[in-house]
């Protein structure tokens, strides 16, 4: 109590709260002295007090003597004084708070968004597909969390005006650092491979770490997880990552199509590029469409606005072995988990996003599925 009594007097608005206060009670008292009339009754000083103060001078009532009138001078200064230093105060919280929010050490209170953890050269290229995705929505806010510099947050801030950029500055691998991008409220978070203060290429270690951080954060939260060493996918596997994505994987096989598929890289940079009119798009599947055969919802597609369908995808919501035994770090868990592992079960999915790539035409459409396009 002594504490909270100490800390509340040294708070500044406080203080100039109070002095507001006091000179209105003491101005009120001072003119029922000095003054008769009207402006002495009832709570009247004490209105003409605080009019005063603020300069707002109504002029309803005034005192009369010279006393009086020399009296109010005294708390028009005053009050001038103390209402700056209020507007000062109040101004002050805005930007501590903006000064905070630029150097990434606010907390921030977000939902649905995106969170992109970490930093290297091709962050950008990522920020930027996300860009030409996000902007159509209205979940358009992104949360970097890393060790750039304030300059270098304020130029990607620029390069993407019309989405939301914020900043967590510090390790992603903590959890305070990551509960100031509000983790658990978000939609997504991205790990990509960072490469720290004076090195040259990035490490994947701080990836897995990361992973198994924000899983036993919330394991409901997806993850997509970015590896710069394909050695380190069992790694990521076992952290539980929802989806991987292997750095250099997609540039491999494009470099094998140039050579011997000429045409294919063009048209696969085309359906994947973000700028491009024809890039891979995500659709909901009408209501009315469940049950009925592929080749019905493709004839839709097409008839409606030349879209081409070519595939289908489904989120599987059910959990894994290795989450359930998680819950729970019993001997009797441990078993069964020595035993599975023994036996060569795989305790959780490879993913759980299930693709179907250009079905059957008679195959039957499931709910929960959602379509893939070319506009």
């Amino acid at each position: 109590m002594r504490l909270w009594f100490k800390t509340l007097i040294s708070n500044r608005f406080f203080q100039v709260s109070a002095g507001i206060l006091v000179t209105m009670m003491i101005g009120g008292l001072v003119i029922q002295v000095l003054e008769t009339g009207e402006i002495t009754e009832g709570d009247t000083p004490f209105w003409w007090a605080i009019v005063t103060m603020t300069t707002v001078g109504y002029g309803d009532y005034s005192p009369s003597s010279p006393q009086g009138r020399l009296f109010a001078i005294i708390i028009m200064f005053i009050g001038i004084s103390l209402v700056s230093l209020l507007t000062a105060s109040i101004s002050s919280i805005f930007v501590v708070q903006n000064i905070r929010e630029g150097k990434g050490l606010e907390k921030l209170n977000l939902k649905n968004h995106i969170i992109l953890c970490g930093w290297n050269p091709s962050a950008i290229r990522v920020l930027e597909s996300i860009y030409d995705r996000i902007i159509q929505t209205k979940e358009n806010e992104v949360v970097l969390v890393n060790d750039l510099d304030e300059k270098e947050i304020a130029q990607i801030k620029n390069k993407f005006p019309k989405m939301t950029v914020h900043f967590v500055a510090g390790d992603f691998t903590h959890e305070e650092i990551l509960l100031k991008a509000n983790l658990l409220m978000s939609n997504t978070v991205v790990i990509l491979p960072n490469i720290a203060a004076g090195e040259n290429e990035p490490h994947d270690e701080k990836t897995v770490f990361a992973t198994l951080t924000i899983k036993n954060m919330d394991s409901s939260l997806r993850v997509i997880a970015y590896i710069h060493d394909r050695e380190n996918l069992t790694h990521i596997k076992r952290a539980n990552a929802d989806e991987v994505v292997v750095v250099d994987d997609m540039s491999t096989h494009l470099l094998a199509s140039h050579v011997i598929e000429p045409g294919v890289p063009q048209i696969a940079n085309q359906l994947i590029n973000s700028g491009s009119s024809y890039h891979f798009k995500r659709r909901q599947i009408p209501d009315e469409f469940v049950g009925k055969t592929y080749n019905t919802l493709f004839n839709h597609f097409r008839s409606t606005d030349g879209s081409i369908l070519i595939g289908l995808y489904a989120e599987d919501e059910n959990l894994g072995i290795g989450e359930i035994l998680s819950t729970d770090t019993s001997a009797l868990d441990e078993f069964i988990e020595r035993k599975l592992k023994e036996g060569g079960v795989p305790l959780h999915d490879q993913s759980k996003i299930h693709v179907s790539v250009n079905p059957k035409k008679n195959y039957v459409l499931q709910d929960g599925e959602h379509a893939i396009i070319i506009p």
